[in-house]
């Protein structure tokens, strides 16, 4: 196993934070979840079926967050 030291700013290390307490993870779990999405299945990130489908339910989403 490699180990890799790196530096993010307070903005970012908030983020981690507060997802990786979501997720139910260490941030070093976290991070190490994100790079293996993103080295492994980097088409998930750059789909044009992902980014439509997100359009397409825009509005749908936005709907159902407004209903009372």
């Amino acid at each position: 196993m490699v180990k890799y030291q790196i530096e993010v700013n307070d903005e970012l290390n908030a983020l981690l934070e507060q997802n990786a307490r979501r997720a139910d993870v260490s941030i070093e779990r976290f991070i190490q979840e994100i790079l293996n999405r993103y080295v492994f299945s980097p088409h998930i990130l750059e789909s044009e079926e992902v980014k439509s489908a997100y359009a397409e339910c825009g509005s749908v989403n936005l709907e159902w967050a407004n209903l009372k």
